[in-house]
């Protein structure tokens, strides 16, 4: 769900009652603006089966997602992915164990450095393994 504010009235993507004021109804992902009726009334997950509300769910790719599913929906067309280690909270041949060890499956790890002006932070930089064969052919 994202409040962005309109300039003109919107009409609610379900029931089609036009807001009062401006910049009142929130966006739905995947849906559009909807009135308060509408986004607290409860939909069902495609993926777990959850009942959420309308105002909690995004629609992707024709499904309705909870927001956990449709973090993880997301995630699958991420093409880089960047995590972060502390130096002072675990030694350098931890990181790159864990660097290595830790990797998203389908990705490959593209780099392990110094995250930029840090002096005790390392980032590991993945990239989707079909996009970097592709790349390396």
């Amino acid at each position: 769900m994202q409040h962005l504010g309109s300039k003109t009235p919107a009409k609610c993507a379900v029931c089609g009652k036009e807001e009062g004021t401006p910049g009142t109804y929130p966006l739905v992902i995947g849906v559009g603006r909807v009135c308060m009726s509408c986004g607290m009334g409860r939909v069902r997950c495609d993926v777990c089966g959850e009942e959420v509300k309308r105002l909690t769910s995004s629609r992707f790719q024709g499904k309705t997602l909870c927001l956990k599913d449709y973090m993880k929906e997301i995630e699958k067309y991420r093409q880089h992915i960047i995590k972060n280690y502390d130096e002072e909270k675990e030694t350098v041949e931890g990181i790159f164990q864990k660097a290595i060890g830790e990797q998203p499956e389908g990705y490959t790890l593209l780099a392990l450095r110094r995250a930029r002006n840090s002096t005790h932070s390392w980032e590991a930089e993945y990239e989707k393994t079909e996009i970097f064969q592709t790349k390396c052919s």
